[in-house]
């Protein structure tokens, strides 16, 4: 597993729960700067912090590092690419894009 892909993973899972890196960093004692570090690749978290990541986001520490289940698309990767792609929407189009998704549920 490389930095990069953990990195966008954990950026992707803070905004999807909605936090800033701030209020990340403050769930799992750790300075702002490092959770920053780590979302664009620099570094990585060491294990005390990828558990209390796991709290924070509701996941199992084999959530947050299997990265080699390619053949089956995770939840997770489907909300992830959902929420990459509601990010380029205007807001009349999330008006009707929740519209539908309330129909369809």
């Amino acid at each position: 597993m490389d930095k990069k892909s953990f990195g966008k993973k954990i950026k992707n899972l803070r905004a999807l729960h909605s936090l800033t890196q701030e209020t990340l960093a403050e769930f799992i004692d750790m300075d702002m700067r490092q959770v920053a570090r780590i979302e664009a690749g620099g570094s990585f978290p060491s294990l005390p912090s990828i558990l209390k990541l796991c709290e924070v986001f509701k996941i199992t520490p084999n959530d947050l590092l299997d990265f080699q289940n390619n053949q089956n698309t995770s939840t997770f990767q489907l909300k992830s690419d959902i929420n990459d792609i509601l990010s380029l929407a205007k807001e009349e189009q999330l008006v009707l894009i929740k519209k539908l998704i309330l129909a369809v549920l």
